[in-house]
């Protein structure tokens, strides 16, 4: 027998559930302590990155006055570091696996910027027009730049050519929050604004300046942020503070999206927070995960139909991890909150 005839006869459904409740059991097992919470920035955190490394424990962040910093756990003192790259709120933070050497970084104070930490330099990659400041970015398959904007544009940057190639398009009528491009399209795209929308795009479709989207989604109140599922795009998560998660499995071009779970979440994180944003569990199209205002102080893991299924939870998290991100090889999850400490929660 084969081994494609062997694999015929289980039943997938089975395993994939297995595999989820092993890695639910070793997110409930995850610790934080003392000496996984640091210090890091003076002010609020507005960007949280945890860097591939697989043999370090290091966090990267960025806070409201343009502040960059990050924090390596080690078996003594953490090592803290720390620059201002930028002059204004550092909105988004980026590390591209294949090239790890490279922390890209956008700002309120219209730059874009890529950091090469062993020779402590920032280079500019991009300005955009004065008050346009950068909000988000991501990167096209074919390495082209997408950055979302503070007044609604969104701009697609070619950094690999010294004079930057830059197309410019009006997306949305007010802040775009995030920007996101599809892990399997290579043309699709999503943004979310604080004009309650959330957008599907083709950027093939962008011959003029004010393009149609291929479906949207609209939520009551502002959106805070709204990503692809990172293995197939087949799902969409989106944050709002009309207090939803809302959870889209249809995003095919149809006009509008169907929503698979519209999940009650308080989301008013006032003016002193950083808003929330949900995020994926890297390589999972199943698990997300996203701060909580609920006491004991918690980051919270969900399926994709909306069940609340592991609390992230140690003594030394006292406060809101606004901001998550998770390790995308390792299981290690970072949390940022406002007064610049980083919450680290890794395995015992």
């Amino acid at each position: 027998m084969s081994l494609l005839d062997s694999l015929k006869g289980i039943d997938w459904s089975v395993v994939f559930f297995l595999v989820l409740c092993r890695i639910l059991s070793r997110l409930s097992d995850l610790v934080a302590d003392d000496t996984t919470v640091q210090k890091v920035l003076p002010s609020r955190i507005t960007a949280i990155a945890v860097h591939p490394s697989l043999t370090a424990t290091l966090v990267f962040v960025g806070d409201k006055l343009g502040n960059f910093g990050f924090v390596k756990l080690g078996t003594g003192e953490n090592v803290v570091e720390t620059y201002r790259p930028h002059t204004s709120g550092l909105m988004c933070l980026k590390i591209r696996p294949d090239d790890p050497q490279k922390i890209y970084s956008g700002s309120y104070d219209d730059t874009l910027r890529c950091a090469d930490i062993e020779r402590g330099i920032f280079d500019e990659l991009y300005r955009c027009a004065p008050d346009a400041g950068v909000m988000y970015f991501d990167w096209m398959q074919d390495r082209t730049m997408i950055v979302s904007h503070s007044n609604g544009q969104v701009s697609f940057v070619d950094t690999r050519v010294e004079e930057k190639q830059t197309s410019l398009y009006d997306l949305h009528d007010r802040k775009v929050r995030t920007i996101d491009a599809h892990p399997t399209n290579s043309s699709w795209f999503l943004t979310g604004s604080t004009d309650a929308k959330v957008k599907l795009w083709d950027s093939r479709m962008m011959s003029k300046r004010r393009p149609t989207p291929l479906a949207m989604l609209t939520h009551n109140r502002s959106c805070s942020g709204a990503f692809f599922s990172p293995v197939q795009g087949n799902r969409i998560v989106t944050t709002s503070f009309d207090d939803t998660l809302k959870i889209v499995n249809d995003i095919s071009p149809t006009g509008e999206m169907k929503q698979l779970v519209s999940l009650k979440h308080n989301n008013y994180t006032g003016r002193w927070l950083t808003p929330f944003k949900a995020v994926w569990m890297p390589g999972c199209d199943e698990l997300f995960l996203v701060g909580s205002m609920e006491n004991p102080r918690r980051i919270e893991v969900y399926s994709n139909h909306g069940a609340l299924v592991c609390k992230l939870m140690g003594e030394s998290i006292t406060s809101v991890s606004s901001l998550v991100d998770v390790h995308p090889e390792r299981l290690i999850v970072a949390g940022g909150n406002s007064s610049g400490r980083v919450q680290i929660l890794v395995e015992p």
